[in-house]
């Protein structure tokens, strides 16, 4: 006995809402020309950025107080390390939105350190505190950009030596094509 499938349409069913959505949604009267929404988000950001090195100071405060947790416990894998890790990583996120791309790119680099330095072996205490440093002097004295000469030979230098101290030391990085598996091999 052979069975006929249904053809689309008639295999289609149409379901009607319980609910009209129309009702549960208020209307947004229509706002006049002069009302740009473009000028009203720059107009809010130009109000909060008052507070960008506040928030900034907060954020390197807690970067510095974890290292220093880090280091009482001399240096080893366990919560220490990976509340210092979430700090520098906020750092890293929020620095550039902040004001401080330098600093974030110092972080980044940091984060890197702390995520390709195999934990059962030494960690590289000096290199470490050297970033660290490097965030607070780009922030004491406002080295935001690359327009900061010192600030932004300050920053390519420690990138360059965490760059060489990986290449020696670090795990690899994965790249893209170890990423993916072939399951045709």
């Amino acid at each position: 006995m052979e069975t006929k499938m249904p053809l689309a349409a008639e295999a289609t069913e149409y379901i009607e809402a319980k609910n009209d959505l129309r009702k549960k949604v208020r209307e947004i009267r229509s706002r006049s020309p002069a009302d740009d929404p473009v000028k009203r988000a720059e107009t809010a950001l130009q109000i909060l950025s008052t507070h960008f090195d506040d928030w900034m100071k907060d954020e390197i405060e807690v970067m510095s107080e974890t290292h220093k947790a880090w280091l009482a416990v001399g240096l080893r894998a366990g919560t220490e390390k990976q509340t210092f890790f979430r700090a520098v990583h906020d750092v890293k996120g929020q620095a550039t939105t902040l004001g401080f791309p330098l600093a974030s790119q110092v972080a980044g680099s940091l984060c890197n350190i702390l995520e390709r330095v195999d934990e059962t072996k030494p960690q590289p205490a000096e290199l470490i505190a050297q970033h660290v440093d490097a965030v607070r002097a780009i922030f004491r004295e406002k080295a935001k950009d690359e327009n900061d000469r010192i600030g932004s030979q300050l920053s390519a230098a420690l990138i360059a030596v965490a760059k060489e101290y990986l290449a020696v030391h670090g795990i690899p990085e994965a790249t893209d094509d170890e990423l993916f598996v072939d399951d045709h091999e």
